[in-house]
């Protein structure tokens, strides 16, 4: 790697845009996913909203491997870290579950005194409420509080696999990217030996398990690596996203046409994936060249920097306030969703900031307390 740009380290700004453009797309969806009032619209809007999320969530896939590569390379060519195979694994894990876990612990605590003051807590024993806390995969006992939390179930296990993936691998790029598409492709073929409506199906598929987001990880590994070299995207990179993109779209399209029930998630994430994550960079790198007023990509970069803790949090409040909200609105259908939206974006506005506020003071008393050596 001796060719790296030392001038690489800069943020990059369009994977925070990325990841905010990916977060309001959940948002959204899991907005007309909950609303009460099932008009044709909203049906219509939660039925390809869902395609629109699940792409979403593939995309926050690959920037938390690209993110992972990306930072190893600067710290490769900086001189911090020597090689992959003589890095502090265990350091490197270490930080990042203490970034993750007081978060995920403060979204529980604001959600359970949600759920408090409005409606029911629907936690059914101590042991669920304990497993919930460590962040154990369970496809139902995570719906009991806040079916968001399996994001940060998925989320941990990438983490502690990324490691076993550096060593299976031994470091090399190439070799990440295969192991990505064979277990990927292992994981889909493991769900087709199911029946669609069994718990076992939904849990290897979408929820809770790494499985069907691992050839996201590892290609975002990859790219990662293969960014901080060129910083930019190969044309092989781009070659290889629209022909496999081409594919998929004809075997989504035929199935379409012969009215067959197929799923978003069994395949066509892995094969339209890639090229969603580069038409992101292409139109965010395309508006950072034009002087738009500084709120118009900024909206999208604050977004994106915390992503995680919306997507935490955003789903309660859907489950709470949305049905309270629409019963107090007493107009047209239409203007009454207007309304709606409205209202649940300036509440989640507010909410997401107080619990931005809560979790830097929590980071503050971290910091304050003593540390000791082991």
């Amino acid at each position: 790697m001796s060719n790296l740009n030392p001038t690489s380290k800069k943020r990059l700004h369009w994977v925070d845009q990325t990841k905010g453009l990916a977060i309001l797309g959940i948002v959204l969806f899991h907005f007309f996913q909950n609303y009460p009032d099932r008009l044709g619209l909203v049906q219509i809007l939660d039925r390809n909203g869902a395609r629109l999320g699940y792409a979403a969530v593939d995309i926050f896939f690959v920037i938390a491997g690209f993110n992972t590569s990306y930072t190893l390379a600067s710290l490769l060519h900086s001189g911090k870290i020597r090689s992959f195979l003589e890095m502090n694994w265990w350091q490197w894990l270490k930080k990042r579950l203490i970034r993750l876990y007081p978060t995920y612990w403060l979204a529980i605590g604001l959600t359970l005194l949600l759920y408090y003051l409005f409606t029911k807590i629907g936690i059914k024993s101590i042991v669920d409420f304990v497993l919930i806390v460590i962040g154990w995969p369970g496809y139902q006992r995570f719906k009991t509080i806040n079916p968001g939390f399996w994001f940060f179930s998925v989320i941990l296990q990438a983490y502690l696999v990324t490691p076993l993936i550096f060593s299976i691998s031994q470091s090399k790029r190439l070799l990440i990217l295969i192991l990505g598409i064979v277990v990927g492709l292992t994981s889909k073929i493991a769900c087709l030996l199911f029946i669609q409506d069994s718990s076992i199906f939904w849990f290897l598929l979408q929820n809770n398990f790494l499985g069907s987001y691992f050839f996201q990880l590892c290609l975002g590994l990859y790219w990662g690596f293969t960014y901080f070299e060129h910083q930019s995207f190969r044309k092989v990179d781009i070659v290889t996203s629209i022909s496999v993109f081409i594919v998929g779209l004809a075997i989504y399209s035929f199935f379409i046409i012969q009215k067959i029930n197929i799923l978003y998630m069994i395949g066509f994430d892995i094969l339209f994936s890639p090229l969603f994550l580069l038409i992101c960079y292409w139109i965010f790198e395309f508006l950072s060249h034009y002087k738009l007023p500084i709120y118009t990509l900024g909206i999208f970069s604050i977004m994106g920097v915390y992503s995680y803790q919306i997507y935490l949090i955003h789903q309660p409040l859907y489950f709470v306030l949305l049905p309270y909200l629409v019963n107090q609105i007493d107009f047209n259908p239409y203007l009454r969703l207007l309304l709606s939206i409205m209202t649940t974006t300036s509440l989640l506005t507010l909410y997401v900031i107080a619990f931005i506020k809560l979790e830097s003071c929590l980071g503050k008393l971290m910091e304050k307390m003593p540390k000791h050596s082991v």
